[in-house]
């Protein structure tokens, strides 16, 4: 059952224009973050999102989450439109820097407690300091941490701190955008054995951005794949890793270093990333895919898979089974 849905979202930015561009009357000029994305959230899934700096990841879960509005499409949440933030804070987001979004003047135990009364107002202040010790033990903090600032954490503690505010609010979807890029491996592992074990416990819906691909085969149960705004390929994790279809997928997961792989077969994706503000029809991966023809050229459809899922492809849909 999805939970979540994006239906045929779109974003784009306007680039500002210069004093000579209004006097030329020459037409606004617009970065296309998101391309028409189709993609549905099945309730308690760790559903993946990865692809190159740039790709809109981060544009798609704002969407997702409300936090910035779409210029096309819409967002599904629980059968009903979503526009703007779930009053009743069932979407959450953890963002990459845990301290800049924390508040550096007032305490753990104050900022939970904030986000607690902000969407059960009726309890009471004991409930309420009951109700942020819960939620600390639940991350594996302390219940001392309460009376702490942030600067007087760790980048680890400070990022449970913020998957705790999130699940101050009770969420059903949980969105961590590059939530252990900034951290060492050690404390990788401990947050995202963290979250498994959140999702396992609570059955809380998460979707994970990362550009690391190690993480996202170990972590994720489905992977969408992004390219310059358009999901490229969409499958199971085990699947994807095991047999990518989309020849930038093949790219993304060769170039991840490997011990079991020689040096000589890491490769690099090849050639340079296509202007951003151009609309092109096709496929946007043709400037630097080994495989392009003509045809590529032409808009490409979603080949949907027998294990579900799709691929962006018409080469898939034409090679032989």
């Amino acid at each position: 059952m999805s939970l979540l849905e994006f239906k045929k979202v779109e974003r784009r930015f306007p680039l500002k224009r210069s004093l000579v561009d209004v006097l030329a009357n020459r037409d606004q000029v617009y970065l296309h973050a998101v391309r028409g994305v189709d993609l549905s959230v099945k309730q308690g899934e760790i559903l993946g999102i990865v692809g190159e700096s740039g790709c809109g990841k981060s544009t798609l879960a704002r969407i997702g989450v409300g936090l910035q509005p779409s210029n096309g499409g819409h967002v599904v949440f629980d059968g009903k439109p979503l526009d703007g933030p779930d009053r009743a804070g069932r979407l959450q987001m953890v963002f990459q820097d845990p301290y800049s979004s924390l508040n550096p003047r007032m305490t753990i135990g104050a900022q939970l407690e904030e986000v607690v009364a902000h969407y059960r107002p009726n309890l009471s202040r004991a409930d309420r300091r009951s109700e942020v010790r819960r939620v600390l033990d639940d991350v594996s903090l302390v219940s001392e941490t309460a009376v702490k600032f942030p600067h007087a954490l760790s980048g680890g503690q400070r990022q449970r701190v913020s998957i705790a505010r999130a699940l101050c609010a009770n969420p059903q979807v949980l969105v961590a955008d590059e939530p252990v890029s900034a951290l060492d491996a050690s404390v990788q592992a401990q947050i995202i054995n963290l979250l498994k074990a959140i999702n396992r416990e609570k059955g809380l819906t998460i979707i994970f951005i990362s550009h690391d691909m190690n993480v996202v085969r170990y972590f994720c149960d489905r992977v969408a794949v992004m390219y310059l705004g358009e999901i490229v390929e969409l499958q199971e994790s085990t699947r994807l890793f095991a047999a990518p279809l989309h020849p930038y997928t093949q790219a993304l997961i060769a170039s991840v270093p490997d011990v079991r792989r020689p040096q000589s077969l890491r490769q690099p994706i090849a050639g340079e990333i296509p202007d951003p503000f151009a609309v092109l029809p096709g496929c946007r991966f043709v400037p630097r895919c080994p495989l392009a023809e003509a045809a590529c050229r032409s808009p490409q459809p979603e080949l949907p898979l027998d294990t579900g899922g799709f691929v962006r492809c018409w080469k898939v849909a034409c090679a032989p089974n």
